[in-house]
């Protein structure tokens, strides 16, 4: 499997939980109206569907294309549809629907590229080892005796310290590309939360004032 596949698997999973988590932030203020249907549907699809994409699990029924195909439309029809919601009668694009519109977007974009460098189904692959006639394979095709068994065999029987050069370069860009995500995510859904109603009154940092415990007034340790 190639390792840009588990890589982009991981980005969508942030795109889609930055993104649920903006649409579910939508909905006080919005609800029960019909923005707030369509941000409470989409964003608790969002967030489930980006626990089982950092989970690596999807139904096994559905190849991936399929998959693939089912969750860009349904991102992009979302964002459309709030994009016309947040516009009709004289509204307008505010932070927040550009906020989950962009990380919708991004997502669907991810989406498109990892189903398509995804690897194929184990099936097919089986359903042609079947359709082969019985009987002693060519040796070509075997691959007895041939170099690139020898080649195989003497990488196999080397030890566990001779890694492949350049392994350690693309553990780091793998990390600093997740790193960047995570980054980008979570400052595209900031942005989106703070102008959601929740976000406008919440209390800033450091601002909290709670009572202390009664009968101790005057005491301090």
């Amino acid at each position: 499997m190639s390792r840009q596949v588990p890589l982009l698997r991981v980005l969508v999973g942030f795109a889609l939980l930055g993104a649920g988590i903006v649409n579910l932030g939508l909905v006080r203020g919005t609800f029960p109206e019909p923005a707030g249907f369509l941000a409470l549907g989409l964003g608790a699809a969002e967030v489930g569907t980006a626990l089982l994409a950092l989970a690596d699990a999807r139904p096994r029924r559905l190849g991936p294309t399929t998959l693939g195909r089912v969750g860009i439309g349904a991102l992009a029809a979302g964002s459309v549809a709030q994009a016309a919601l947040a516009v009709s009668g004289g509204g307008r694009l505010g932070p927040t629907v550009t906020a989950a519109a962009a990380l919708q977007l991004a997502g669907a974009a991810m989406l498109g590229v990892l189903t398509r460098t995804a690897p194929a189904a184990p099936g097919r692959d089986v359903a042609s080892a079947a359709a082969e006639p019985p009987g002693p394979r060519p040796a070509g095709r075997s691959g007895a005796g041939t170099g690139t068994d020898a080649g195989a065999g003497a990488g196999a029987r080397a030890g566990p310290g001779t890694a492949p050069s350049g392994t350690g370069l693309r553990t780091a860009g793998s990390l600093a590309a997740l790193f960047t995500g995570a980054i980008l995510v979570a400052t595209v859904a900031t942005f989106g939360l703070g102008a959601t109603e929740a976000g406008e009154h919440a209390v800033p940092h450091g601002d909290h004032r709670l009572p202390g415990p009664p009968g101790l007034r005057g005491h301090h340790p």
